[in-house]
Parts: structure tokens; sequence; C-alpha cells
């Protein structure tokens, strides 16, 4: 048993080892990077914003508007001019996010409308309503397809909606 332990721990320690150097090499290479609040081919999101014509909010909204983002020693964001959208390429993917959210709850609308529907067959068949519709409703249940789960997602859904939507109209009002 000992015998096992000593391997075991000699993994253990070449892992440990092998971690410490990598994060060793990590802050060096962190040391070295220049930092981009003194490069001027960097810009702040919010003189990003400016350039382009939209709200640091709008730019913070998706991943793919803020490519190539360097951050600060102290983790503030940076985006290199190179990588500044244009207020087109930005309007181009709200309204290609919006008309997905859209799908989305016109896809939540129709599930909804059966659950709705389930519960509606539910009480014209049962001769105690109230117990059969409690189950459908989802009192107690915990499948995932009852009435007040597909009203919670869709109420997610919509709110996602509305947010996109908020970002394209303040997009509307910078123009």
């Amino acid at each position: 048993m000992s015998a096992g332990w000593g391997t075991e721990s000699a993994v253990v320690s070449a892992r440990m080892s092998w971690w410490c150097g990598l994060l060793v090499r990590m802050d060096e290479a962190r040391d070295r990077a220049i930092d981009p609040k003194d490069d001027p081919e960097y810009l702040t999101l919010s003189a990003a914003g400016k350039e382009c014509g939209v709200s640091v909010g709008v730019l913070r909204k998706d991943r793919r508007l803020v490519e190539g983002v360097a951050r600060t020693k102290s983790g503030h964001a940076y985006l290199h001019r190179e990588h500044v959208p244009s207020w087109s390429q930005i309007e181009s993917l709200f309204l290609e996010m919006y008309h997905r959210q859209l799908r989305r709850v016109e896809k939540m609308m129709k599930v909804l409308e059966s659950e709705v529907e389930a519960v509606r067959f539910d009480l014209n068949e049962a001769s105690a309503p109230l117990l059969l519709a409690a189950a459908d409703v989802g009192y107690g249940q915990s499948s995932g397809r009852t009435l007040s789960s597909a009203l919670g997602t869709l109420n997610r859904e919509v709110l996602a909606l509305t947010v996109i939507r908020s970002h394209l109209d303040e997009m509307g009002r910078t123009v």
C-alpha cells in the first residue's frame, strides 16, 4: 500500500510543479505585455462607443461586438482601433439577435398554447377539476412541461426580446 502511495505522491507533486510553472510563465507574460492604457491604438469602451455611435451598454451586450478586447492589469477593457465595429455591423448583429429572439418567443407561445389546451381538456374531462388542473398547472410537479414552467420561460424570452429592442431603439436615437 505504501508503494502505491509513493507513486501517487510523485504524480501529484509533478502535476503541482507543472501548474506552478505555468502560473509563473503566465505572470511573466502578463508583466511583459504592453498595458493597453498606455498604447494610443487602444480605446476605452466608452471612446470606442463614441467612435461607432453607440453606448457602452450596447457594446457590452454581445462578445462578437468587442472581439480583440485587451484588459489592463486592473481589469479595465480596451479595444484596439482595428476591432472597433462599425455602426452598421452593430445594427446588423442586433437585428439578427432580435429576429432570433422573436422566433424563440413564438416557439414559447406555441408551448404555452398547448399547455393551456391541456389544462382546458383536463377541466372538461375531470370529475374533480381542481385536483387535475393543479397537476397540469405545475404545483408539486417537476416535469418542466407544465403551464407555470411555460409561463416562466415565455416571460424570460420576452424580457430578453425587450432588452434587445431597447438597444435597437437606443441605436435609432444616436443616428
